[in-house]
């Protein structure tokens, strides 16, 4: 589907008042239940990755009328990616940021080791990489696991901006999921993901809804806790990733000109994948 930015950036294009050489495919995991799809969307449900278009073509399809106008973009994702693709999206090139608070991962959960206490390594039900940990509830009591992390900065980022979290509920005992971040021992900001269904969920939370314990710091993150709160009885989650969404930049020059769901393809590490991007264009009768 092409979208409002895109259909606006196209016929700009073609009136001469901006460049297309430059263009950059992305691959995500939402699915439409989970991010639909509608011509307002700005960015992929959950993103896990982006590379640059390197052949550009057309196809003509004059088997039915009106006929069918059909730009196609194709790609290869790099062997040592992995995950499973569930959209796509055409973006002119890749952004350039005014400041260092653009889109990021906090983390792909791939290691156990990095956490305490060590969850269960995953290899079986995932996403994002070829991996994801199982973190379980302490019995009825919520269970916090908490990993250290490279020292990273959030304080320009806005109440706008997102963190999006991808997990999976195994069962109905899950009441809620946090995701703290500390600047020391005992501050930190909290997120708090509930209202999931059972399996795979992936939610967003604007910085503006987040809540300070202590005196934390934005400017120096530095350690990442996961509690897993149960209802009445224990339970389990499956976390996959963890990212921030610049969400308020705005650039009338970039945007996500069109985006699709597609049937789940798992790209797989050690091959290169190729992949295409069909743009169809409606000029009528």
């Amino acid at each position: 589907m092409i979208t409002r930015f895109g259909k606006r950036f196209l016929i700009d294009y073609i009136a001469g008042n901006r460049t297309f050489f430059d263009k950059v495919i992305s691959v995500g995991i939402a699915t439409n239940s989970e991010y639909p799809l509608n011509d307002t969307n700005s960015r992929l449900g959950f993103e896990f990755y982006n590379v640059p278009v390197l052949f550009g073509g057309i196809d003509i399809d004059t088997s039915t009328t009106p006929y069918t106008y059909t730009a196609i973009y194709s790609t290869k994702l790099p062997p040592n990616l992995a995950g499973k693709i569930n959209e796509i999206a055409l973006y002119p090139g890749r952004r350039i940021s005014n400041n260092s608070y653009d889109n990021r991962f906090i983390t792909t959960f791939e290691s156990p080791f990095e956490w305490s206490p060590s969850p269960t390594l995953n290899e079986n039900d995932y996403r994002v990489g070829n991996s994801s940990l199982d973190l379980d509830s302490d019995g009825t009591s919520q269970q916090e696991y908490v990993a250290i992390i490279p020292s990273f900065d959030i304080s320009g980022y806005s109440n706008f901006d997102t963190i999006s979290f991808s997990y999976k509920a195994n069962d109905a005992n899950l009441s809620a999921v946090k995701i703290r971040l500390y600047s020391s021992e005992s501050d930190y900001f909290e997120f708090n993901f509930t209202g999931h269904s059972v399996g795979w969920n992936i939610k967003d939370i604007a910085f503006a809804n987040m809540t300070a314990v202590g005196n934390p710091q934005r400017s120096s993150i530095s350690k990442l806790g996961i509690v897993v709160v149960p209802n009445t009885s224990a339970t389990s989650i499956t976390v996959d990733g963890l990212r921030v969404n610049d969400e308020d930049t705005f650039d009338p020059a970039y945007g996500m000109i069109a985006r699709s769901n597609i049937a789940e393809v798992e790209k797989v590490a050690g091959r290169e994948l190729i992949i295409e991007y069909k743009l169809d264009l409606d000029f009528g009768a």
